[in-house]
């Protein structure tokens, strides 16, 4: 391979660990809660975890969810959410049964209790930049189970990396980058 594809490799390879990747919001499921009369927190009996890109699981199931075939279950949703510029934002959930909602550990709505499918909006000034939210959300009493939160415009979900991962990112970058640094000093040989 030529120096310069190994530079522009290195580059790209730089590039790409500073970038991060693909938002996705991290769903714990419990198959105990601990508090009805909120979002169910604290949960017992951890059953499982995936990724989603958002959290509509209400109106897109009929509000029919029912994860790991559980009928009576708790979920916790952890994520980022990408604020484009200082400003009041209005927020909206519907759940069925009870949800809470929460950005930089400050509650924002609260859906909270056993009921059917009902919406909470509230409005919040942030600042621009990535923020940290969680959803705590429980089904408890049959029937019908779901919860959509709902993003005002401009406001995206984002992939929040874990200290841990920020530390492999920053040390891949920094090595890619030293890579680059040095391929780009040695001469062209044409290989």
């Amino acid at each position: 391979m030529k120096s310069s594809h190994l530079k522009h490799a290195a580059f790209a390879l730089a590039i790409a660990a500073a970038t991060g990747s693909q938002a996705q919001i991290i769903v714990d499921v419990y198959t105990g809660i601990g508090n009805d009369a909120t979002g169910g927190a604290p949960y017992t009996g951890f059953t499982g975890s995936f990724n989603t890109p958002d959290i509509q699981f209400g109106t897109s199931t009929g509000f029919n969810w029912h994860p790991f075939e559980l009928s009576v279950f708790g979920a916790d949703f952890n994520g980022g959410l990408k604020v484009p510029s200082d400003g009041n934002y209005s927020f909206s959930m519907e759940s069925d049964d009870g949800s809470l909602f929460f950005i930089d550990g400050n509650l924002i709505i609260d859906n909270g209790g056993g009921h059917g499918p009902a919406t909470i909006s509230n409005n919040v000034n942030l600042t621009a930049g990535v923020h940290t939210f969680e959803v705590q959300f429980y089904e408890d009493f049959g029937g019908e189970s779901g919860v959509d939160l709902n993003l005002p415009e401009g406001v995206t979900f984002t992939s929040v990396p874990e200290p841990a991962e920020m530390t492999v990112l920053a040390g891949s970058a920094v090595a890619a980058f030293a890579l680059y640094r040095r391929l780009a000093r040695r001469p062209a040989t044409g290989r």
